[in-house]
């Protein structure tokens, strides 16, 4: 194998190092935040999230571990202020294991989730964070009417779901293996063998809640599929295009954020910076300002050469003006040997608020430690 080539798998590997699993230890710790922002913890454990935009209640929705010998996760609400929280899936009939992703059904009762499936061997790439072997299931906020909606294949993938504004369609990102195998020393290290930042495409799909099962879901397209790497799904705009990171030849990072029409036409590069990890470009709900996470305040990270193990990633808004402001810096205030990564997170439905997940990462003792959910609150409506 050429050196170049050797590098660039290592590389793969490594970025797994940002995986979600986690130690529940706590650090004292003061977020960096931009001058007349305010921000505060919501809960020391907690995930990737959603935030209920309707008028039904405000919930936020997040998945969280439950069990630190096996990383299991479950489904949980919590109210913004930190009151009410309640377990959705813990005895529901969702599989255990690696269960969370959380999209709220604008119905306010309904939220869809990945669950890892029966060919997942329960590794860091079958991690919700991934959605390798990982399947779309429906359920009730009380937990009840647990609804199998979309079955993976072996080794393929269904990654972070939207529902549109009406419920009517959903989008979520998936993985198709690519029959293109890691050398052999490698493949034990991913499903199937294969680069997990290949072989993905965006699924769009028509919704019916009335409906039972897999038939919930009908009128399937997929879009970008002549494109090779890598896509994460971030949502649909009001207007009713999408938004999506992507990633070119299987590179093993997150690149720059675009945004598209709903047959895939019209796809235009609303972040970029090839160089840096760009993702979850959220608009705000007056859809004048969208909200992504980087690691462009890092001058000394740099795609396609560095490497996930040193990744730290902060919050970030681009403006209707095209200024882009860094909203909080996760690291400036970090204990020695501590790396921030600000990720999965969400508006509420006002435009002043978002809650976010931030992933710490212990450099010394080499683990992620229990990641956090903390709200940051605008003076104003962005």
């Amino acid at each position: 194998m050429k050196p170049s080539s050797r590098k660039t798998l290592w590389m793969i590997i490594l970025a797994t190092l940002v995986f979600p699993f986690a130690i529940s230890i706590a650090y004292s710790y003061s977020l960096s935040v931009k001058d007349g922002l305010q921000v505060r913890l919501l809960t020391a454990d907690g995930g990737r999230l959603d935030w209920y935009k309707g008028k039904r209640h405000d919930l936020i929705a997040f998945d969280a571990v439950v069990n630190l010998k096996n990383r299991n996760t479950e489904l949980f609400t919590i109210r913004p202020d930190g009151s009410g929280k309640k377990c959705v899936t813990c005895d529901s009939s969702v599989p255990k294991g690696f269960v969370g992703q959380p999209a709220w059904h604008p119905d306010g009762e309904h939220i869809l989730i990945q669950a890892e499936n029966k060919h997942s061997t329960h590794r860091r790439f079958e991690h919700v964070s991934w959605g390798i072997n990982n399947d779309l299931w429906i359920v009730k906020r009380d937990g009840s009417g647990a609804e199998l909606i979309f079955k993976s294949p072996e080794n393929h993938a269904a990654l972070h779901p939207h529902f549109n504004d009406d419920g009517t369609k959903i989008i979520f990102a998936e993985r198709i293996p690519t029959g293109s195998l890691l050398p052999r020393r490698m493949r034990r290290l991913t499903p199937g063998g294969e680069n997990p930042w290949d072989g993905w495409r965006i699924h769009i799909a028509d919704f019916d809640i009335r409906k039972k099962g897999t038939n919930k879901l009908s009128n399937h397209k997929f879009l970008f599929e002549d494109r090779s790497g890598f896509f994460e799904t971030h949502g649909f705009t009001k207007d009713g295009r999408i938004s999506f990171s992507h990633t070119k030849r299987g590179r093993p990072y997150v690149d720059d954020i675009y945004f598209a029409n709903s047959d895939g036409s019209g796809m235009r590069n609303l972040i970029d910076s090839p160089e840096t990890w760009d993702e979850h470009g959220a608009f705000s709900p007056s859809g004048r300002s969208v909200a992504f996470v980087s690691s462009r305040g890092y001058a000394d990270w740099r795609a396609p050469r560095s490497k996930a193990a040193t990744l730290r990633l902060d919050l970030y808004l681009k403006k209707q003006s095209g200024e882009i402001e860094r909203l909080i810096n996760a690291n400036e205030n970090a204990p020695k040997k501590m790396r921030y990564m600000v990720s999965d997170f969400d508006w509420d439905a006002t435009g002043t608020k978002i809650a976010f997940q931030l992933a710490p990462f212990d450099d010394k003792r080499k683990r992620p430690e229990a990641p956090q959910i903390w709200i940051l609150k605008f003076p104003t409506a962005q």
